[in-house]
């Protein structure tokens, strides 16, 4: 048994579930926690908002970049492995950061390699996956799994110690993510698990859908940038929770220790999607998925804008699992689904620039109208998540297979 574990643990997918649970341990430190430590030195409001905004626009020039690098490479762990460590390193030169312009700077220098490496980790990972007949899934739950463990275990810490405590613990995450990159597989080889697939055991590939982009100019087809770009409103819709949703529930009155278990009950209903998805993805075609998702994503954001009981927002925190679980798997069954394995991390990174790109737009927007309107902003966030899907649905209309490849 214990050989078989060994075994487990220094497979392709061993090894990747490895990475994406350390992957998110500083997001899940960061997320919670950052505004708090930005406070304590002595930062404004709007120098928190431009800390938080200057890395996601600095990763939407040069993500595509960084996506072309990693498919021209002999194998995208290269790139993979580089944001990874070069993050972990950057992270340390916060310790002397000493007013905004140099926490800004040693902050995006250390959020803007994790985030151009994202897209291409997720890449890599669904395409070694489909090539084993693994479920992705069931590698990017570690995720989630650490993203929760981290939250916990960094809200119990920084209750004993204080937020002082935050530096430190934010640093070491991204040390170990850094470190944990260094056993990942290459994703583009054989693995030893699959020595016993010998040539003539191996199933036909079938020639790829003749609609598939096997160049990167044919993502920008209409009923392929329509899908993208629909769901990339389903995902910015999200972003005034993540900036406001605290500050709402704590205006309504909701003490800090039932917006904790908020917070975490989302992630929750996440980690259940993982768990399901692949059996929903052979039932639907991914742009079907979406448009469900852009419909409870509305649902969700309309009882936002509410006053609703403690059990309300228990309610709308679980459609997490779909808004967000269904939203993003979905957008990586698609992408997958329509694009060649040639330039896979661009596709995805570009795919990644329309969505973070449209969050930091909206949340800008978001904040101003906010401010003067409260709770019943986050029917912006309905309508945006409607036009998502309205756009997915115009896909649909103007090609819609009755299969996808």
């Amino acid at each position: 048994m214990l050989f078989s574990m060994r075994e487990a643990l220094l497979s392709h997918q061993g090894r990747a579930s490895s990475f994406y649970a350390f992957k998110f341990l500083a997001v899940g430190i960061a997320v919670p926690f950052l505004p708090l430590w930005l406070k304590s030195q002595g930062l404004s409001d709007s120098q928190v908002g431009l800390i938080n905004s200057v890395p996601i626009w600095c990763m939407v020039l040069i993500n595509i970049f960084v996506g072309r690098i990693a498919d021209k490479a002999s194998d995208w762990r290269q790139v993979i492995v580089a944001a990874s460590v070069l993050s972990g390193l950057a992270s340390t030169t916060l310790f002397f950061a000493d007013g905004f312009w140099a926490i800004l700077f040693c902050w995006t220098l250390t959020v803007l390699p994790f985030m151009v490496g994202a897209p291409v980790t997720d890449a890599a990972t669904v395409r070694m996956s489909r090539r084993r007949n693994i479920d992705f899934a069931m590698i990017r739950v570690w995720g989630t799994g650490g993203y929760v463990a981290a939250n916990l275990f960094s809200g119990w810490m920084l209750d004993l110690s204080g937020v002082g405590l935050f530096l430190p613990l934010f640093v070491s995450f991204c040390l170990m993510r850094g470190l944990m990159s260094l056993q990942l597989p290459r994703f583009r080889s054989e693995a030893p698990e699959d020595k016993h697939l010998k040539t003539g055991e191996r199933k036909h590939v079938p020639p790829p859908h003749p609609l598939q982009a096997q160049q990167f100019n044919h993502v920008f087809r209409p009923w392929f940038a329509f899908a993208i770009l629909g769901s990339a409103f389903i995902v910015a819709s999200h972003g005034p929770l993540y900036a406001f949703g605290s500050i709402l529930w704590d205006q309504v009155g909701l003490p800090s220790t039932i917006i904790g278990p908020l917070w975490a009950i989302g992630s929750a209903a996440e980690i259940l999607t993982f768990f399901v998805f692949a059996r929903v993805a052979k039932r639907f075609s991914a742009r079907h998925l979406l448009i469900f998702a852009a419909a409870v994503t509305c649902v969700r954001w309309v009882g936002m804008g509410f006053d609703l009981p403690v059990w309300g927002f228990f309610l709308l925190q679980l459609l997490h699992a779909i808004s967000f679980g269904i939203t993003y798997l979905g957008t990586l069954n698609f992408v997958a689904n329509w694009t060649a394995d040639s330039f896979a991390a661009e596709a995805q990174s570009m795919v990644h620039v329309v969505s973070q790109a449209s969050l930091a737009t909206f949340i800008a927007v978001f904040g101003l109208v906010f401010a003067v309107f409260g709770a019943p902003t986050f029917f912006l966030s309905a309508l945006l998540a409607g036009l998502g899907g309205v756009l997915v649905l115009v896909s649909l209309l103007l090609v819609n297979p009755r299969r996808e490849a």
